[in-house]
């Protein structure tokens, strides 16, 4: 059979048919080319005012695929598309927006040859629409992310101790050499530097997420305690992970520049590399997957080798938590009693010429200054005047009192007066809060001398710690940052300097009732025998 078709030469169906795979598979290749637009992505530009149709009908036809149903005539895709939009759109226009989609490559035409049955279906014959199969990649990659634009990160607390648990566990197989290294304990190594790569891709787009959607999402609430509350939670978060970051970063530091100079970086890779790649698509290039994997291992030491990325991270954190601050100051501003009274009156006059209906600007207006005569503004605008005073009232000073006032008789001699009983002097009691006083003075000088037996103290010296002589060793190292020359003065007269304000370095200080993590300061004593002595005679 011959079709007729209205903007080209016959075709036989035979032809048509041949033909269209061909043109399919020649737009297919040269679709995604190296250089130049890509027509594929053409409905999803603002090229015009008809992106949310275009978006509409693919939408159709990758829902429709699902169900298996490939093939939709233009009256399929416009009761669909009607459906979801909910506005007026006719035939004429669904079919025009197909054809520019089938020019663009998006969908693809065949002829419904089953429904023709008279020569008016020849001169226009019924056409199926069916979307390409990189059309459909493209809306199956869009439903697939359509949640990403919700995310905001986060700073995981666990993410941190896995690295660093996952990179130890490493460390200590690289150590146990080549007599160890079994197939099964080289696949167990492949695994777990997977996880450790995982975890630190995941530590580092979180985090960066999470501190960049902070500068976007600042709360418009007008609920102070709320937003106080909001504040302290995101400060402490922020602050707690930024401490472990430090910590665990100097620590795979530290072994990462081990592995550099024992080699056990390239028996890594070794490992890695005679393990079958996970996908089969890398076992044909081997090359590629051999080029990924060194990739990968360069990029997560450079990482933490690199000091900037960490300093970047904190002054990133730190600008966070100050608008966050601001904003809490800002928003505790703008909740206190308003005194400017021009601005107050500037913002009611332009409220009231916005008003449209007189009648409510008036009662506004005399609402607000117990006035229904506005001098200052046109007779036009409030209406007629009003006279405030007539002939006939009396003033103010002539009218009768509202309020009658009572007075107190007065008395004679000393009958008013109360006498009240003396002040007793409290000498005891005021004698047991002096030995209260020295006590607890004794007892923290004490905890001073016990903690700084020795000239110089090194925190990372202390195993475990009471929670008495902690508090008494945190108030000496606030001391010592408060003070601009680092020193703080004890009960006895003798002197502690901090010797080390910028430590890098952390340790924890163990106790019964929780763990304290803070840099390994020094501290050093220094006594002054004058003073003590001195002291003593008084």
């Amino acid at each position: 059979m011959t079709l007729l078709n209205e903007d080209g030469p016959r075709l036989s169906e035979t032809e048509n048919e041949s033909y269209e795979p061909s043109q399919q598979a020649q737009s297919s290749a040269t679709a995604f080319r190296p250089f130049g637009t890509i027509s594929l992505f053409n409905y999803l530009t603002p090229l015009s005012d008809r992106t949310d149709w275009y978006r509409a009908i693919m939408r159709t036809f990758f829902q429709s695929s699902r169900a298996y149903r490939y093939q939709l005539t233009a009256q399929d895709v416009l009761e669909a598309v009607h459906a979801e939009i909910r506005e007026p759109y006719h035939l004429e226009a669904c079919k025009t927006d197909l054809e520019r989609m089938v020019k663009w490559g998006n969908l693809a035409t065949l002829y419904d040859a089953g429904r023709v049955t008279t020569i008016a279906d020849f001169r226009s014959p019924v056409l199926r629409y069916q979307a390409t199969s990189e059309a459909l990649e493209i809306e199956a990659f869009l439903a697939s992310h359509a949640h990403i634009g919700a995310s905001e990160g986060g700073l995981r607390q666990g993410d941190l101790p896995l690295l660093w648990e996952t990179l130890q566990q490493i460390h200590r197989w690289l150590q146990e050499g080549h007599r160890t290294l079994t197939p099964e304990r080289r696949q167990e190594i492949v695994e777990t530097w997977h996880t450790a790569f995982t975890t630190w891709e995941q530590v580092t787009n979180d985090a960066a997420q999470y501190l960049g959607s902070m500068n976007q999402s600042a709360q418009q609430t007008v609920n102070l305690a709320a937003f106080l509350s909001y504040k302290n939670i995101v400060v402490n978060y922020i602050q707690s992970f930024a401490q472990q970051l430090v910590h665990y970063s100097n620590a795979i530091r530290t072994l990462f520049v081990g592995w550099s100079q024992t080699e056990k970086k390239a028996l890594l890779l070794e490992i890695i590399l005679s393990t079958p790649p996970p996908i089969q698509t890398l076992a044909e290039n081997l090359d590629i997957w051999h080029e990924d994997v060194q990739r990968q291992i360069e990029a997560l030491e450079d990482w933490f080798v690199q000091e900037s990325n960490v300093d970047m991270f904190l002054s990133a954190a730190s600008e966070a938590m100050h608008k966050v601050v601001h904003r809490a100051h800002s928003l505790a501003f703008s909740m206190r009693p308003q005194t400017d009274y021009v601005s107050m009156l500037q913002t009611l006059a332009c409220q009231l010429m916005q008003v449209k209906d007189l009648e409510t600007a008036q009662h506004l207006y005399a609402s607000a200054f117990a006035s229904a005569t506005p001098i200052h503004l046109p007779e036009g605008f409030v209406g007629s005047p009003v006279v405030a005073e007539t002939p006939t009232e009396r003033t103010t000073w002539q009218s009768p009192p509202t309020v009658i006032r009572s007075l107190r008789p007065i008395y004679k001699g000393n009958v008013e007066r109360t006498s009240e009983p003396p002040m007793r002097h409290q000498e005891e009691a005021i004698y047991q809060i002096k030995q209260q006083h020295d006590a607890e003075i004794a007892t923290q000088q004490q905890r001073f001398d016990r903690l700084f037996q020795a000239a110089l103290l090194d925190l990372g010296t202390i195993k475990t710690i009471a929670p008495q002589e902690r508090e008494a060793l945190i108030e000496v190292i606030d001391g010592c940052l408060c003070n601009p020359a680092l020193e703080y003065s004890l009960p006895d007269g003798s002197l502690i300097s901090l010797l080390n304000r910028h430590e890098a370095d952390y340790i924890a200080l163990r106790s019964y009732d929780g763990v304290l993590l803070l840099p390994r300061y020094r501290l050093q004593r220094q006594h002054q025998p004058a003073r003590q002595t001195a002291r003593a005679k008084g």
